[in-house]
């Protein structure tokens, strides 16, 4: 017999049969079950049999059925469910003790993120983490956190083996060097491998999004001197307690420390920019060189970022990513590959990725330096004291951007006096220029460098100013200042000038700023705004004019610190 063709094999005694060896079963192809008692898959033939829903027999050459039913014939071969062999990775049932099974279908799935995927409206200090299925632990990578997109600037990097928190098994938190800009889309990223589980053997499969820190609304308040109507009151009278600056909804002030304080501005939600004060060499931007002792909006209505305002000259942005400037330009400190004045702004170049934000741009008596959303730094005007950072015996002037060497920059602060402060995307503090009050923060006094050297520490935030002395936060909150302190500025209750950074009591600390003439400012987390150095002109906001060297608090909550306004929080 080559072949039978039948519904159902039965004996004699309508039992199920033995197949003998040697039966060929090929070609059944409407049989539903083949009920036989052994089935010795040896000899016996069953190719073909391709409609069979059940085999209801043992698949040994002797013995009692082990399988039951649940093994089902089809034109590929056996399907055996709920039995794991090799490459079955989706069984929902398992036989056998288990002892060598690891990482059967195991996943590793973040349950929440935070800030949340695509977030709006996020806090300017939130929470990075990620909270996961499982218990997890260090793989290799780094976590980075970008502006705008995955090619942006880099705001800040994580080793996922060193600078990064686990707690409860599965919950990995981050922190943050700073604070993160307002109304700004940021981008996080998490490598593929970033995190294991606890055994080691599956890896997390990496992910990036974006999220959007909320918009703010802040009202303007200033105090100080008030010789050029710098103080947007319509007067130029003398104002020692906080005034306020007419209308709402500011985004952003100046926070350029260098220069004679006479001259203000800020933004708005809106994009328009308003400027005030002293105006002798066109570096409101207002096509003119007369003073206004009242705020005049630029025109224009897509302005973002801290303007950045001097004495001789002013850097503007756009929400379009391009560089203006406008003043005096004796020495090329516009960029414009000549030495012409301008009253009115005047693009750098045509690129479209330069940084705004805080510190992404400083303005000196005869330089100006901004950093590019690549995170390159870029300088030029006049090269005296090696302030351009070219590592050049014969300093020579540049009337046109040259880049500093580096791709990490995060921020720049600086001094009409012709040198500078910046900080990496690491950590890191580098000065350069001239060095005559100790402030470029490497233990030296009257020399110049001519290329960045670094500052000690690796913990240093973006939040500093720059005048002759220099305030910076650390990312534990203590706070150092370091250069000239002839006026008590430096906080140390004395008149000590230092040349490396010493440390000004307190652990929460947040933002700070300096003014050219002896005035050191700081904010904390609590909003308590606090001052010391020189107060000729009711600089420090106490309603007097006695200079202090230690800090003393001005009454109220405050938010953003700038040169000589201060944002307060609606």
């Amino acid at each position: 017999m080559s072949q039978i063709n039948v519904n159902r094999i039965k004996d004699s005694n309508e039992g199920a049969p033995d197949f003998p060896s040697g039966v060929n079963v090929s070609g059944i192809t409407s049989t539903v079950t083949l009920g036989v008692t052994n089935l010795n898959p040896t000899n016996v033939n069953v190719s073909g049999v391709v409609t069979a829903t059940t085999l209801d027999g043992s698949l040994l050459a002797t013995g009692t059925p082990t399988l039951g039913l649940g093994v089902t014939i089809n034109a590929s071969g056996l399907n055996i469910s709920g039995v794991a062999t090799a490459g079955i990775v989706s069984a929902t049932t398992l036989y056998g003790n288990g002892a060598n099974i690891t990482g059967v279908a195991l996943t590793i799935a973040p349950l929440n993120y935070n800030p949340a995927l695509n977030g709006v409206d996020v806090s300017k200090s939130p929470g990075i983490g990620f909270t996961f299925n499982q218990g997890v632990k260090a793989g290799s990578g780094e976590v980075t956190l970008r502006l705008v997109g995955a090619a942006g600037t880099v705001v800040q990097t994580w080793g996922v083996g060193s600078s990064i928190t686990y707690s409860n098994g599965d919950e990995v938190s981050f922190s943050l060097v700073s604070e993160l800009d307002t109304d700004t889309v940021y981008h996080l990223s998490y490598p593929s491998g970033a995190f294991t589980n606890i055994g080691g053997d599956v890896s997390y499969v990496g992910t990036g999004y974006t999220f959007d820190t909320k918009s703010l609304q802040y009202q303007l308040w200033t105090w100080g001197n008030n010789n050029r109507g710098q103080l947007g009151q319509g007067n130029e009278t003398l104002y020692s307690s906080p005034v306020q600056i007419p209308g709402l909804l500011w985004s952003s002030v100046n926070t350029q420390a260098g220069g004679a304080i006479e001259h203000s501005g800020a933004t708005r939600n809106d994009g328009t920019l308003w400027v005030m004060g002293f105006n002798n060499h066109g570096a409101l931007g207002l096509n003119n060189t007369t003073d206004y002792n009242s705020p005049v909006q630029v025109p224009g209505t897509t302005w973002v970022g801290d303007p950045v305002i001097s004495q001789f000259g002013s850097q503007f942005r756009k929400s379009d990513g391009t560089l203006w400037v406008t003043g005096r330009n004796t020495y090329g400190e516009l960029g414009q590959n000549d030495t012409t004045n301008r009253s009115s702004p005047k693009q750098v170049g045509s690129g479209t990725d330069w940084a705004s934000g805080r510190n992404k741009g400083l303005v000196s008596e005869v330089h100006m330096c901004a950093i590019k959303t690549d995170g390159t730094l870029w300088a030029w005007g006049r090269n005296n004291y090696g302030q351009l950072g070219q590592n050049q015996a014969s300093n020579n002037d540049f009337s046109s951007p040259v880049q500093i060497p580096g791709t990490t920059w995060n921020a720049v602060s600086g001094c009409r006096d012709g040198w500078n402060i910046a900080t990496k995307t690491d950590g890191t503090m580098w000065a350069w220029g001239k060095d005559n009050f100790g402030n470029l923060g490497i233990n030296d006094y009257d020399s110049a460098r001519s290329s960045p050297t670094q500052i000690p520490g690796t913990t240093w935030t973006t939040k500093f100013a720059a005048g002759r002395q220099t305030i910076a936060v650390k990312s534990d909150g203590t706070l150092w200042i370091w250069g000239n302190n002839f006026h008590g500025q430096l906080g140390q209750n004395s008149n000590i000038k230092y040349s490396s950074p010493v440390q000004v009591p307190g652990t929460t600390w947040s933002d700070t700023m300096t003014q050219e003439f002896g005035v050191s400012s700081a904010i904390k987390t609590d909003g308590t705004l606090w001052t010391w150095g020189n107060n000729d002109y009711g600089n420090q906001g106490l309603n007097d004019t006695v200079r202090r060297s230690s800090p003393t608090q001005i009454p109220g909550t405050w938010s953003i610190l700038g040169r000589t306004m201060v944002l307060k929080e609606l």
